[in-house]
């Protein structure tokens, strides 16, 4: 095996190890943003093979965040893509192990990537930075959607690059499909601003066979494209599918739905259903602020996002302090990092590679998307840039490995002793800020990320500590006001079809207490009001007292 191949297949391994370690120790395998239940949610329905379920009353006792109620229906807002890979994760009871998976496979085709758009040296470099990325890291450790849509992303780049090389064609344009397809379901706005410059790239080098070479020679680089597009399209199907199946009016089409859906219907949105002001764009009704989202506004979010990724994308800036407020400021410092520079090598070392050019194109493209969303994306590092992360680590890649081959170059013009020194010097660097990200940035970025927003494994712990019968499934009857996150990691653990070893159900209007005791009386019964988990209902404790 070659020394380039060996590091890959070594890096392969660390992204799947790291992706279980923060998943474990930083996300104690629990969702803790919104996305992320809502994912889990719309999963665990897909594993068993609906689209939705009845809505179960009472409503608000068995209320998820970012799911709709709509006719009945209860569902969740987001497109089907993620849902349906994770629940592959929920059949096997480990859903860390698809996030993990994908990261892996991420690694092995940014490596097979660099080794054929630069070189082997290339190529094994890419794979390292994208296996120790702290931002990929922490994507990839959680429950959301950005490492699917970065492996979809990576392939996609993989099955164009093939496509150009001429072999395989009409098989890599389907592959090529596939994973845009794919991706248009799990982030559709990602997808687009991805495929938008290899659109404009292949029209035009389609164009340049017809018009230069020759209409054999056009219809030759037209065809495998073709492929892609209508396989991508057909997969794409599938979004407004699921959006009929749950949204669509009674006894109306497919087709006059489509119709609808592709005119922007505000009742064809899911987002819309949740947040009235989701909406990409500017202008009034989008977004939260008065007078609605703004390229300003936008601006602002690109700089904070920027900011973050020069630090999370390789790691190469100062380690966060240990007391750090996650909240108030969710990139951990607001101190400079320096992935960038590497990038900036790469661009300028390979000036004369189109792909380099592609590769910038597409960074360029996912941050000019994004200016017309009204928030964001920086808790969870600048994922909304975050399927970008290959085209970046390729770039930052060309310009280690043409660094250590210029100095080394160097040396021998001069005749300097010891010429290959220059090369090890490049590599040698890289390897302690290699190790330097791992064993001390990444961990100080995410160990803040432990426990947030009060969602952790404790609270489960706690519950199987008060039960009398471990062999009975229990029900946690929530009462009074609170927050939803105080009862997160029960909410995480329970089944949409309310079946599970732990339910939770709530009663924050005080009002039907008896109706849920009387419903689960068939489990052990818990209760959690002022803020604490008892074996004692709260009636009892109000008629002590």
């Amino acid at each position: 095996m070659k020394r380039s191949a060996l590091i890959a297949l070594l890096c392969v391994f660390l992204a799947f190890t790291a992706s279980d370690i923060v998943s474990r120790a930083i996300f104690e395998r629990l969702p803790h943003l919104e996305d992320e239940f809502a994912y889990l949610y719309q999963a665990r329905l897909f594993a068993r093979g609906d689209a939705y379920i009845e809505t179960p009353a009472p409503v608000r006792a068995y209320w998820q965040p970012f799911l709709i109620n709509l006719e009945g229906k209860r569902f969740g807002k987001y497109t089907p893509g993620w849902p349906l890979i994770l629940a592959a994760g929920v059949e096997m009871g480990e859903l860390w192990v698809i996030n993990a998976w994908l990261s892996m496979l991420t690694v092995a085709v940014v490596y097979r990537l660099g080794r054929e758009v630069y070189n082997p040296q290339t190529g094994a470099v890419a794979a390292l930075l994208t296996a120790i990325s702290p931002a990929a890291m922490l994507l990839s450790g959680s429950l959301m959607a950005h490492t699917l849509a970065l492996f979809l992303t990576t392939l996609f780049l993989y099955a164009l690059w093939r496509i150009e090389r001429g072999r395989r064609v009409l098989l890599w344009g389907a592959i090529g499909g596939a994973a845009l397809g794919l991706n248009v379901l799990a982030r559709p706005m990602t997808a687009i601003a991805i495929a938008v410059p290899f659109v404009i790239y292949s029209v035009g080098r389609v164009g340049w066979r017809f018009v230069r070479r020759s209409p054999r020679e056009g219809w030759r680089t037209l065809r495998p494209l073709l492929v892609l597009g209508v396989i991508a399209s057909a997969i794409s199907l599938y979004w407004p599918v699921f959006n009929y199946t749950v949204t669509a009016r009674p006894g109306e089409s497919f087709p006059h739905y489509l119709v609808r859906f592709a005119r922007g219907d505000e009742d064809t949105n899911l987002y819309l259903y949740i947040w009235d002001y989701d909406k990409i764009g500017f202008g009034e009704g989008h977004g939260r602020v008065k007078g609605g989202h703004t390229l300003e506004i936008g601006w602002r979010h690109a700089k904070k996002d920027l900011n973050c990724a020069s630090r999370d994308l390789l790691g190469w800036a100062r380690a966060a302090p240990d007391q750090v407020d996650i909240v108030k400021n969710p990139c951990a410092e607001n101190g400079r990092g320096y992935s960038w520079v590497v990038i900036v090598a790469g661009l300028l070392l390979t000036l004369r590679k189109r792909w380099t050019w592609l590769f910038l194109a597409l960074i360029v493209s996912l941050i000019a998307f994004y200016l017309a969303y009204w928030i964001g994306g920086n808790l969870y590092s600048a994922r909304y840039y975050s399927e970008a992360l290959t085209a970046a680590t390729l770039l930052a890649a060309a310009g280690i490995a043409g660094l250590a081959h210029w100095l080394e170059a160097g040396l021998r013009r001069i005749n300097a002793p010891g010429a290959r020194a220059g090369r090890r010097i490049v590599y040698g660097a890289l390897a302690v800020l290699a190790v330097y990200t791992l064993a001390i940035y990444a961990p100080a970025r995410l160990r803040p990320l432990t426990g947030y927003g009060r969602i952790s494994q404790g609270q489960i712990e706690q519950v199987n500590r008060l039960r009398q019968d471990p062999d009975r499934p229990v029900v946690v009857i929530v009462w009074g006001e609170h927050h939803w996150r105080d009862i997160g990691a029960l909410m995480a653990v329970t089944d949409p079809y309310l079946d599970s070893e732990i339910v939770l159900a709530r009663d924050p209007d005080q009002r039907y207490l008896d109706t849920l005791r009387a419903r689960w009386s068939d489990r052990e019964q818990l209760f959690f009001f002022d803020g604490r988990l008892s074996r004692t209902p709260p009636e009892t404790v109000a008629t002590a007292e």
